[in-house]
């Protein structure tokens, strides 16, 4: 167990939340809008390659390192973990700025009463 095999279980696990992510988005951006312009279908087709990469780029890159990170040398294992933690924290600052938006689209969508 080295750094490059570290990274590889991080990228594994956060794999599958990462593509519900974008298959939830997906769902929003096609269901929930009634316009369909340029934007939101390129949006839409953005969401898609992302979908893919994280359901099937992700767990192969996972699965690469954790099985052949034995191979590389230390400053590259720790390079490749450096890498791995640098698309973690990419994907958990856009998990929360997805979850913000979300709960600002529900709270719009469904606004409560002011007592005074």
């Amino acid at each position: 167990m080295n750094f490059a095999s570290l990274a590889g279980i991080i990228l594994l696990l956060f794999s599958l939340p990462a593509a519900l992510a974008a298959a939830i988005q997906i769902r929003f951006l096609i269901g929930c809008r009634k316009e369909r312009t340029t934007a939101i279908v390129f949006a839409t087709v953005l969401q898609f390659i992302y979908l893919f990469a994280r359901l099937l780029g992700l767990p192969l890159i996972g699965g690469i390192l954790f099985f052949q990170g034995w191979k590389l040398e230390p400053i590259f294992g720790f390079a490749f973990f450096l890498l791995g933690l640098a698309y973690f924290s990419e994907l958990v600052i856009n998990f929360k700025s997805q979850r913000d938006a979300w709960r600002l689209r529900k709270n719009l969508s469904n606004p409560k009463p002011r007592s005074i």
